[in-house]
């Protein structure tokens, strides 16, 4: 029996109201384009699929999201999880991410402290990978034109307080302006860490267009900053390391799996060119550069060096210190 699409949607919405009342809380956010979001975590959920079918160790979380309107949302909330910005707040004396894993277990002996931290860090890996690739494909990272641009031209040291009160309020205004207009971006409030060590991205503001308004410009594939390197026990150089080491691996593994699924991809985004999501507004041009970044026309060996250069482009890079240092400043977030 042929089913009517209005029923489909129905017993979508169902089963996803089951499932959130299942599985736990929820939480409600407005404001947004709740629609875009819906789209990011079914492209990641295509993605977890694409990897668990190769058999990759690459891991993602994807998560339930109910859209009740254009800008309305029930979201699921994920269980053991906290934030980036929330540990560090938490733990003031800890110096690093490294650090925060090597202390969670001290109270134990050293055999079985060393064991859980290598888990920790193996699996902290495996996410930052599937991550990693997720962001670059799909061009979830910094995108902040305007407010480099202008951070350029503050002094090193600076901060709200000393600058007169007007100029101060200005430029405030002006970076929260370009912010809000150009990506929801993966600062570490929106990064959280599960109780196995997985790093966890939500919140997908921006994505698939990496020139907003037409403005070209060069940025980070992906976030790949000193204290995510030194969990991998690496640094802001990239001085190799079992860890750093297995993270490459994985991206050039995953990338290449990726790749035989990109027209599944492609296909997905293309059915919602027309749906006046905010990730559209660039037109044909948004699939077009979805399609570029899977280089479909390199050899395996190309898309290996071709990996290994997106990493090093992403080492600690610039613009992204610089972001996370704005979220500093303006808006208390470590």
């Amino acid at each position: 029996m042929e089913i009517p699409m209005g029923k489909w949607k129905e017993i979508e919405i169902y089963e996803t109201k089951r499932r959130l009342k299942e599985e736990g809380e929820v939480i409600v956010k407005s404001g947004d384009d709740c629609r875009q979001e819906h789209l990011a975590v079914q492209l990641i959920s295509h993605f977890y699929d694409i990897f668990q079918e190769a058999g990759l160790p690459l891991w993602l979380r994807p998560y339930e999201v109910l859209v009740t309107s254009s800008y309305t949302a029930l979201i699921e909330t994920i269980p053991d999880t906290a934030s980036l910005h929330s540990i560090k707040s938490r733990y003031p004396n800890l110096s690093s991410l490294r650090e925060f894993f090597a202390a969670k277990y001290q109270e134990n002996s050293p055999s079985f402290k060393l064991a859980q931290v290598i888990l920790l860090q193996r699996n902290f890996v495996e996410s930052m990978a599937g991550y990693s690739l997720v962001c670059y494909l799909l061009q979830v990272f910094l995108c902040l034109t305007v407010l480099f641009c202008l951070m350029e031209m503050l002094p090193e040291n600076y901060s709200t307080s000393t600058l007169p009160a007007n100029l101060s309020m200005m430029i405030a205004e002006i970076l929260r302006g370009a912010m809000h207009a150009l990506v929801k971006d993966r600062h570490n409030g929106n990064l959280l860490l599960d109780e196995e060590g997985h790093l966890i991205h939500i919140d997908f503001g921006f994505m698939l267009s990496n020139s907003p308004g037409g403005v070209n410009f060069e940025s980070a594939p992906f976030k790949l900053t000193r204290e995510l390197l030194e969990v991998m026990d690496s640094d802001a150089e990239g001085v190799p390391s079992e860890f750093f080491d297995y993270f490459k691996v994985l991206c050039i593994q995953g990338f290449l799996t990726c790749r035989k699924h990109a027209e599944r991809i492609i296909l997905l985004v293309e059915m919602l060119q027309d749906s006046g999501y905010p990730c559209f507004k660039g037109g044909p041009r948004a699939i077009q550069n979805l399609r570029k970044r899977f280089h479909l026309s390199l050899t395996e060996e190309q898309c290996v060096s071709l990996v290994l250069s997106l990493i090093s482009s992403s080492l600690d890079a610039w613009r992204t210190r610089q972001y996370d240092y704005y979220q500093r400043v303006l808006n208390g977030i470590l």
